[in-house]
């Protein structure tokens, strides 16, 4: 048996410690996610001003203090190409210029960038007309991205992904360094999007950020359909004054303090303001029936459609199924009217559609008229009586014990409730739930299996280097065996 001298047995004992630690620390470090979106200063612009509808909106120059990362795999690096990015009231970045290469590589202390399109071969320059949609302070961004896909690197490549920042403040068309009244945005819904003429309507403007303070103003062209006040980052209108037409409203907010919030307007939100595009009545009631009633076999009904052309003659048809029925000409209003259909009484149960050929071409025409059917009643006469018995008798006892059933109701009761439980829902549900958590927790010690294995690994392959180092360098040796 050999041991190690005293001194540099200690000595190994503490390097193999030291391994331990480090192939832990690097295992935790490999698993853990840095934090992304690290700002690492502010860039400057000049000039500090300029219009959004410019065929290059951000002109001229930029500087910056600090380098990009000096990260690079293969030939693939972040720091010979740069990004400029628009903060949106909501939070994500929209893209307004990438692809500058001016003075790169960026890895000295500071740079000064041209935004020339000549000084940056292959530059992408986007509208900010089409990122920026209302008056107010925005943030911008530069960035290093990728050389290969102008990408923003992985964190995993540069952690805390750093940017430097500068904010604009936008009034109409301008734009000007600094900050500013907070930009604003508008969404628009209404509700319903298709209603009968006089019918309310509910607009609803979802102004966004919620704090911001005004009222909203619903038009349609140069028509004012009404204002609301902004409460709790919404403004809502109930209207009846729609004709019958296809309508595009717009939101337009108004901050109460210009200095504090931008104004904004919404995208149109269409509404279409028609009369029903169809009526069912049931001919024996006369009674105007719902959407998608439920219909009898032999019942009649009245069907009207609108919106069709005038004048043209319409065929209709029941769906998978033969029966014929009249033909019916259009109004000089378009509006076709069958006075009687009667449902066959061989018609499926279950959905079925009126259809009429040609389709109507008016807006949000009608093609088909909904219907059901419920199954058909059944009529099959019951088993005749009988005064014969069934059973032949028997001369054996029947009052023995026995521990097969009988075929009494007890045992028909038993037969349909184990086959009630094992058929059930509950049954396949709960094996399924089971085999799919099992599949998570396999997943789950794969995953520590294997980063488990990688650092066993690792910290193998160091100590044997470790070892072989210090033999070779006189750091390691070993005393004489003892007898």
């Amino acid at each position: 048996m050999t041991v190690p001298l005293p001194f540099r047995r200690a000595a190994a004992l503490a390097a193999a410690c030291a391994l331990v630690v480090l192939g832990l620390v690097a295992l935790v470090t490999s698993q853990s996610q840095p934090a992304r979106a690290a700002s690492v200063g502010d860039f400057t612009m000049t000039p500090g001003s300029g219009n959004l509808t410019d065929a290059q909106p951000i002109a001229g120059s930029l500087g910056f203090s600090g380098a990009c990362p000096d990260a690079a795999i293969e030939d693939i690096n972040w720091n010979s190409v740069l990004a400029l990015y628009v903060v949106q009231p909501g939070g994500t970045e929209a893209l307004a210029m990438t692809g500058i290469t001016n003075e790169a590589p960026y890895t000295e202390a500071s740079s000064t960038v041209s935004l020339a399109a000549a000084d940056n071969p292959g530059v992408d320059v986007r509208s900010l007309s089409d990122i920026i949609t209302g008056d107010g302070t925005y943030e911008l961004r530069l960035r290093c991205v990728s050389n290969d896909d102008w990408s923003i690197p992985p964190s995993s490549i540069v952690p805390g992904d750093p940017y430097w920042s500068q904010k604009i403040t936008v009034t109409g068309d301008h734009w000007v360094v600094g900050e500013g009244a907070t930009a604003t945005s508008v969404a628009l819904l209404a509700d319903p999007i298709v209603a009968a003429p006089g019918a309310p309507v509910k607009l609803t403007a979802t102004v966004s950020p919620a704090a911001a303070a005004g009222t909203v103003t619903f038009s349609e062209g140069d028509t004012t359909l009404g204002q609301a006040t902004v409460s709790g980052g919404k403004a809502e209108l109930t209207t009846t004054t729609l004709t019958e037409d296809t309508h595009h409203i717009v939101a337009k907010f108004t901050p109460s303090s210009t200095a504090e919030w931008g104004a904004s307007e919404s995208a149109a939100f269409q509404v279409i303001v028609q009369s029903a595009r169809f009526e069912m009545y049931d001919t024996a009631s006369g009674d105007l029936l719902a959407e998608n009633p439920q219909l009898e076999r032999g019942q009649s009904v009245k069907l009207l459609l609108r919106g069709c052309e005038p004048g043209k003659t319409y065929t209709m048809a029941l769906r998978n199924n033969d029966t014929s029925f009249p033909d019916a000409k259009a109004d000089a209003d378009g509006t076709v009217t069958w006075p009687t259909l009667t449902v066959p009484e061989e018609a499926v149960a279950g959905q079925n559609y009126w259809d009429n050929t040609p389709d109507c071409s008016g807006a949000n025409a009608v093609a088909q008229v909904r219907f059901t059917l419920a199954e058909p009643s059944s009529e099959s006469p019951s088993a005749s009586p009988t005064d014969e018995p069934t059973d032949e008798p028997t001369d054996e006892p029947t009052d023995g014990s026995s521990t097969e059933p009988t075929d009494g109701s007890s045992g028909g009761d038993t037969s349909g409730t184990t086959s009630g439980s094992t058929g059930g829902g509950s049954t396949s549900g709960g094996t399924s739930g089971g085999s799919g958590g099992g599949g998570g927790l396999a997943s789950t010690g794969s995953q520590i299996a294997l980063f488990s294995g990688i650092g066993a690994v690792v910290l193998t392959a160091a100590g044997i280097a470790f070892v072989r180092y210090g033999r070779r360098n006189g750091l390691l040796t070993f005393g004489e065996p003892r007898a």
